[in-house]
């Protein structure tokens, strides 16, 4: 195995775990994780999906092409780093939405992948994450042909704070005018029975006299949203 390693024909992103090295990244000595993440997955017997800002790149609404591999996983114990010249980065939750992942093919099986739904809300869940509101935003505005909140169960919700539905449901409405997708969002919220409460559109950020509160989602406007042009 430390002969293969020398001569790059295999990498070992995992301890115990090697992968083939295919033709056309031997040159670059790195493969990219999608090529080998489900099967690392199950090797260390991971519930997992791609998430985030990579999620959104499966749908061809990155704008910028991530620098890194944003995973949800359901394990404690795992930690981010560099695999093999990639930057994985493993985010812990107590329970994944599993039934609101999508299959992606890929040149060694499948991967889970984040739905344009899920996608949508993590985006703001992680948005500090993932830059800031704004580039959440920027991302949106490509997604959003691909959310279909009207097909959606409403228990994908329950997956998250009521504030992260108010913040995407105004993200929608008011910043991209996206009437109907926030309609159908607040029509999942109210079969839920979510309350709304007011809350910051950027919650790190401190409130001033002059901001305004927008009604409908109860979203205290304390930052300027800029979308970027595509």
């Amino acid at each position: 195995m430390s002969r293969l390693m020398a001569k790059k024909i295999i990498i070992s992103p995992w301890h115990n775990f090697y992968v083939i090295v295919p033709t056309e990244y031997k040159l670059k000595s790195n493969v990219p994780p999608q090529f080998y993440l489900d099967q690392l997955m199950e090797f260390l017997d991971c519930p997992y999906y791609l998430a985030l800002l990579n999620a959104a790149e499966m749908y061809g609404a990155a704008h910028q092409r991530p620098q890194n591999y944003a995973v949800f996983v359901s394990r404690k114990n795992l930690r981010s780093g560099i695999r093999a010249g990639a930057e994985i980065l493993l985010y812990q939750r107590k329970r994944l939405p599993l039934d609101f992942i999508r299959k992606f093919q890929t040149q060694t099986g499948y991967m889970n992948v984040a739905s344009p739904e899920l996608t949508a809300l993590d985006l703001v869940y992680a948005e500090q994450d993932v830059g800031d509101l704004s580039r959440v935003a920027t991302v949106l505005t490509e997604l959003v042909e691909d959310i279909h909140f009207s097909t959606v169960r409403q228990d994908l919700i329950r997956f998250f704070s009521v504030s992260v539905v108010q913040r995407l449901g105004y993200l929608l409405d008011v910043v991209l005018e996206e009437r109907e997708k926030a309609d159908d969002l607040y029509a999942l919220a109210e079969q839920e029975g979510l309350h709304f409460r007011k809350v910051t559109l950027k919650s790190s950020k401190a409130t001033r006299e002059e901001d305004e509160i927008n009604c409908r989602w109860k979203i205290i406007v304390n930052q300027e949203i800029e979308v970027d042009e595509l």
